[in-house]
């Protein structure tokens, strides 16, 4: 066999022991299976042939070799699979432990579902028992979302309301800050109004002062002088300039000095513009009388009254006195009218309703009161207006000689103010007193018998008694006949330093009333030097006001 194999050699001499392994490997098996064909035991075929026992070896060893490789390569790729499985299988338990979350979750909600069905359902009806039910999937699923829902529902409306309770504190706090604000600003207007109010008062009290003393300069009594229009030829009164007045008299010239004189061409404003200086010191509390004085037919009634297209002083005091009041916003004002006339020496209310009461005079002091004087609230001018109407309609009036509808009486028309300053804590009292005397007539002239003479001599009786009293004032007698006539005590207030006076002198130019002429403006020229003093205003604290000082 050796010999076999090699003559079988590469003829370039070259030995390809590859080769040779591979032939001896068959030919090993070939003999191998020749000598196990033909040998009788294993000891026997070993020692016959030890060289094939060695390549059978190898060949096992080979074999065994290769096997192990394919098996290390089988384990490899186990373990590659095995590291692919565990990883798997990681993640399949993940999956799992998520679902059975999930499940927990699911019948967490299922259980919430059917404790809310159970109470829908027992709010439903609940005298009927609930019977068991089993829920289907679908149900179930349905009541598991909208649970969900709910759920979702509800935590965003926590947030929301979380949120609106965060801005609604925050703006709270902005609230209390300019609360906090508007509560120092409140405290400072508190103090500057109430500094305002110290300048105020201030201001009012040195308005007043001033306003005042001029009027004191002027005197507390000023004296007008108006002459009657006349289409008489001739004249008795020449005047002057603004201030003097003439009495021509039998060749001769009296001089009378007044604050003021108007001709016969005046009109009812300018002389009104004499006395509107007064109206504003009624309202600020002060008393104010205005007189016309004259004789029978000189103009009197015309310049107090005067007629519906052309009012005379009364109206156009009062039309005054409102547009003052309504100026002032801060103050409220009360005004109430009365009407009363002087008659043979009596008192007769002029807008009583039940007329023919006799009226009496009670003094206490300075004091002059007119107990059951009807007094009429007022507000415009109409109210007024209708109200002195009514009292012209009751005054009595007769014809004289002298005068077609000669008064017969004196009228007093009192005008009560009352004012509530809102600002100052002040209540003030003012009083309005306007005058038309009867006329002062000679009863020669007049011719007067039966009751016009009654009337007359208490018209005189009157008058004279007025003029003994400013004859007593001018010459500051200790006592001043104020008693002596209705009259003069109804004005004893107004003439008593307690209020401000104004005298109109009404005259006739005519040559035949020369001697009644030369006599009122005796009376002017008499009263023009009473020197009242000061009048105090009636102004108190208004009651229970906190800011009257």
């Amino acid at each position: 066999m050796f010999g076999e194999i090699l003559l079988r050699a590469s003829p370039s001499g070259d030995h390809d022991y590859g080769n040779l392994n591979s032939f001896r490997s068959a030919e090993e098996k070939k003999h191998t299976t020749v000598a196990l064909v033909f040998k009788p035991n294993k000891f026997t075929r070993h020692v016959l042939n030890p060289g094939r026992a060695l390549l059978e070896r190898d060949g096992v060893i080979e074999d065994l070799r290769q096997k192990v490789q394919i098996k290390e390569k089988e384990a490899d790729d186990l373990l590659q699979r095995n590291g692919y499985l565990a990883r798997e299988a990681r993640y399949q338990s993940e999956v799992v432990q998520h679902l059975n979350q999930k499940l927990a979750e699911l019948e967490a909600d299922r259980q919430e579902a059917r404790e809310k069905i159970r109470s829908l359902q027992n709010r439903r009806a609940p005298a009927v028992p609930l019977a068991k039910t089993t829920l289907e999937p679908d149900r179930l699923r349905q009541a598991s979302r909208l649970t969900r829902e709910l759920n979702v529902s509800n935590k965003q409306l926590r947030s929301t309301v979380h949120q609106a309770l965060t801005d609604a504190q925050n703006r709270l706090e902005q609230l209390r800050g300019a609360v906090g604000k508007l509560s120092r600003g409140e405290r400072e207007a508190a103090g500057e109004a109430e500094e305002l109010r110290s300048l105020y008062r201030k201001e009012v009290a040195e308005r007043k002062s001033l306003y005042n003393k001029l009027l004191e300069l002027q005197g507390n009594i000023r004296v007008f002088c108006r002459c009657r229009k006349s289409s008489a030829s001739g004249s008795c009164l020449e005047r002057a300039d603004e201030q003097e007045v003439l009495v021509v008299q039998k060749g001769s010239r009296r001089k009378f000095h007044f604050d003021k004189v108007y001709p016969q061409s005046s009109t009812q404003e300018e002389v009104f513009a004499g006395a509107l200086p007064l109206i504003a010191s009624c309202v600020d509390g002060y008393n104010v009388c205005i007189l016309a004085y004259g004789q029978t037919g000189s103009g009197k009634t015309f310049t107090m009254m005067g007629i519906k297209e052309n009012p005379g002083v009364n109206v156009r005091s009062i039309r005054e006195l409102l547009r003052l009041c309504a100026e002032k916003e801060s103050v409220f004002f009360t005004l109430k009218i009365s009407m009363l006339e002087i008659y043979n020496d009596g008192l007769n209310d002029l807008l009583t309703q039940s007329p023919g009461a006799a009226l009496d005079l009670r003094v206490q002091g300075k004091s002059v009161t007119v107990p059951g004087l009807t007094r009429v609230q007022v507000q415009t001018e109409e109210d007024i207006l209708d109200a002195m109407e009514t009292g012209e309609k009751n005054r009595k009036i007769a014809s004289t000689k002298m005068n077609i509808q000669s008064s017969r009486s004196h009228l007093v028309v009192l005008l009560q103010v009352d004012g509530e300053d809102q600002v100052s804590g002040l209540s003030s009292r003012g009083t309005l007193t306007l005058v038309d005397l009867a006329g002062s007539e000679r009863i020669s002239r007049t011719e007067a018998e039966g009751l016009r003479l009654v009337e007359a001599a208490a018209i005189n009786k009157s008058l004279t008694a007025l003029g003994q009293v400013f004859e007593a004032l001018k010459r500051n007698s200790l006592h001043v006949p104020f008693r002596n006539s209705k009259l003069t005590l109804l004005l004893q207030p107004c003439l008593s330093g307690d209020a401000k006076c104004c005298v109109l002198v009404n005259v006739s130019p005519d040559l035949k009333d020369e001697a009644e002429t030369l006599s009122s403006l005796q009376f002017g020229s008499s009263v023009r030097q009473v020197v009242l003093g000061r009048a105090p205003p009636n102004v108190v604290p208004t009651k229970n006001n906190k800011t009257a000082q």
